[in-house]
């Protein structure tokens, strides 16, 4: 046994035996998080729909907001041991994703919307990597930002979304229909 940081023990793991270990869980455990997964992106699209924010009225912009919350959804609760499915690297991803996937349509209004593009693309990406905050489907998010040209408003809704997951995740766990996945690190 190890401890972490904050003194908790903590089994580490080599890759074979993580998968081993993974496969495990989910063979016996697998139904329960693919119908809270499924319950939680269901929850989602209804609450922002329900309040009927500015982002949902975007065409083909919400689309692919739920399609990355889909598959954060997945990440985070039927994933839980992956390094993406952290909360904090979920949380900043989005936040991060949105801010310059916002920014970036505003500067496709002064430069080549390609080039823009790319240059978010870029900024993103080294971001999510310098902060420790990697968390793919986030990339889907500054797509959606830059592809439909949403509002400032959107990065609201953005946090709202990611705010109403990670507290469906908290939720789940507390419910113990979860494991939590900090007494795991994979080498």
């Amino acid at each position: 046994m190890k401890h972490d940081i904050s003194g908790r023990h903590t089994r580490e793991f080599s890759h074979r035996d993580y998968k081993t270990l993974k496969h495990e869980l989910n063979r016996r455990n697998v139904l329960i998080p693919i119908f809270l997964s499924s319950v939680a992106l269901v929850a989602i699209v209804f609450i922002l729909q329900e309040l009927n924010l500015y982002i949902t009225k975007i065409s083909g912009s919400s689309a692919l907001i739920f399609a990355s919350f889909a598959s954060s959804a997945f990440t985070l609760l039927l994933m839980p041991y992956s390094k993406a499915a952290k909360r904090k690297r979920f949380v900043k991803s989005y936040i991060i994703a949105a801010v310059f996937g916002y920014l970036g349509f505003q500067l496709s209004t002064y430069i080549n919307f390609y080039f823009s593009f790319s240059i978010v693309f870029f900024v993103v990406s080294l971001l999510l990597f310098e902060t420790d905050s990697e968390h793919p489907p986030a990339l889907g998010i500054a797509a959606a930002f830059l592809l439909f040209g949403v509002p400032a408003e959107g990065i609201i809704t953005i946090a709202l979304g990611v705010a109403l997951l990670v507290l469906l995740k908290t939720l789940f766990q507390r419910l113990g229909v979860l494991s939590k996945s900090s007494a795991f690190r994979v080498r």
